[in-house]
């Protein structure tokens, strides 16, 4: 083999070893490079807009941490739970500070008319499942004073309807008394008439209790030692010198 032919052989070689080069290294590389550069610049605006959104979260979250805050508030408002014991107290209260006479209480069930961060309403309300000392129902209900993420609270009230006699001005007062009381109660139906022989008003008033379950409010006992059990009525006895306002009547089982 001459040297024409030798030289001519190593060029081929190298044109040769050039094309293996390009098609079995270079354009398979070339390949994840593009490929790379591409899920690069993918996750560069994933990340610009993780940031962007970072600092969305962080202005957002002052935001959230003063609703936080309100919501809280709000629902401190209640008191975690009602009993009837309470209930009645309050009823107590109410007579003593505006002078109208309650002669009969006739409580009802429970219901239910936030849960699961719903207000469905009164007219929505639906019969609570939990009865007060038993363990079912959920986790708010079962430790109401135990504090719960606000979507787990559950509202509820209990209807209270007080058959009374009393003046207009002390029921007007009755009625003030129950809509501005910081337990969070609410008057219902009123089926009121009047007497002329006594010049009193007398029927019933219906009384709304309302309590959140979950709010992290501890209970309070009333002190009912003042409280006088009746025989006629529900209340026994009233001394008009131990009444919150003044010129209010003495009321005795003899009234």
């Amino acid at each position: 083999m001459s040297d024409a032919q030798k030289k001519l052989l190593l060029v081929l070689g190298g044109i040769l070893i050039c094309v293996l080069v390009f098609f079995l290294v270079y354009q398979p590389n070339s390949q994840k490079i593009e490929d790379l550069n591409s899920e690069t610049a993918k996750l560069e605006s994933d990340v610009n807009m993780l940031t962007a959104l970072q600092s969305q979260v962080i202005a957002m979250r002052e935001d959230a941490d003063k609703h936080e805050a309100e919501t809280d508030k709000y629902f401190g408002e209640y008191p975690s739970r009602m009993t009837e014991q309470k209930a009645i107290y309050n009823v107590y209260s109410m007579m003593v500070d505006t002078g109208i006479r309650v002669s009969a209480i006739q409580p009802s069930k429970d219901m239910t008319f936030f849960n699961q961060g719903t207000v469905s309403g009164m007219d929505g309300a639906a019969l609570s499942e939990n009865i007060e000392g038993a363990a079912t129902g959920s986790a708010a209900e079962v430790s109401p004073e135990t504090k719960v993420a606000v979507n787990e609270i559950v509202g509820k009230y209990a209807t209270y309807v007080l058959a009374v006699k009393g003046k207009r001005t002390e029921v007007m007062d009755a009625l003030d008394w129950i809509s501005e009381n910081k337990e969070h109660m609410s008057v219902g139906p009123l089926n009121l008439s009047f007497d002329e022989a006594s010049g009193k008003l007398s029927g019933s008033i219906t009384v709304y209790y309302y309590s959140m379950n979950g709010n992290g409010i501890a209970y309070v006992e009333p002190d009912i030692s003042g409280i006088v059990i009746g025989q006629k009525d529900v209340f026994g006895s009233f001394d008009g010198k131990d009444a919150k306002v003044d010129n209010k009547p003495t009321y005795s089982d003899n009234d």
